[in-house]
Formats: structure tokens, C-alpha cells, sequence
């Protein structure tokens, strides 16, 4: 369970250091523990903080056909951004949410591949 645990935070941190890479002038990782940090958080925001707000955010959700969900999750980012002073830093909100987005793909990938060689 926590060498799972452990692993899924490697990968993480690998994914936001890539996505930083790609994104670079606008994302800014600063080095692998860093990284490390905001993957750890990052799951704990996730899983204590983003429930309720999508819940409060239902009726958005709903009218916006879904698409309410990216800006949820880009507030996730830019709260555990603004918890990090240099170390992870966006250049503006879309860059969160674009950040947002290609880390949920990178993520659901990974676990893909994880499953499949369990």
C-alpha cells in the first residue's frame, strides 16, 4: 500500500516536472523535491478540499455541461501554487488549468499503466 503510495507520488512529481518542461517560460518547477512537495500535496488538496468544492460547485457544473470541472481543478493547482512561494509558479490562471488538464491525462495514463502491469 505505501510502496504504491510512493511510487504514484514519483510518477506525479515526474509528470508536473515534464509538464513544466513543456509549459516552461509559464510553469515553473523548481527542482525534484519541489516537485516531490507539490504531488504530495497536491493529493492531500485533492482529496480533502476538491469534494467539496465540486459539490458547491454542482450547479455550475451542471449548467457549464462539465466544463466547470477545469476550472475546479485549476483551482487546485493555483491553491497549492500560492502555498509554495518560488518553487511552483504559474504565470496566470489559464496556465493552471492548462496544467491541470495535461496532468490528469498524464495521471490517468500512468495509472492505466500501473494496472496493467499488476
Amino acid at each position: 500500500m505505501f510502496k504504491r503510495f510512493f511510487l504514484g507520488l514519483f510518477i506525479d512529481a515526474f509528470g508536473l516536472m515534464a509538464i513544466a518542461w513543456i509549459l516552461a517560460p509559464n510553469v515553473y518547477v523548481a527542482d525534484f523535491m519541489s516537485a516531490m512537495l507539490v504531488a504530495l500535496l497536491l493529493s492531500i488538496v485533492n482529496s480533502l478540499i476538491r469534494p467539496i468544492v465540486s459539490l458547491l460547485a454542482l450547479p455550475l457544473n451542471i449548467l457549464t455541461f462539465g466544463l466547470f470541472r477545469f476550472i475546479v481543478n485549476g483551482l487546485m493547482f493555483a491553491l497549492v501554487a500560492s502555498l509554495f512561494d518560488n518553487s511552483f509558479v504559474f504565470t496566470s490562471f489559464w496556465y493552471a488549468i492548462l496544467t491541470a488538464v495535461l496532468f490528469a491525462i498524464y495521471h490517468w495514463v500512468f495509472e492505466k499503466f500501473i494496472q496493467k502491469n499488476n
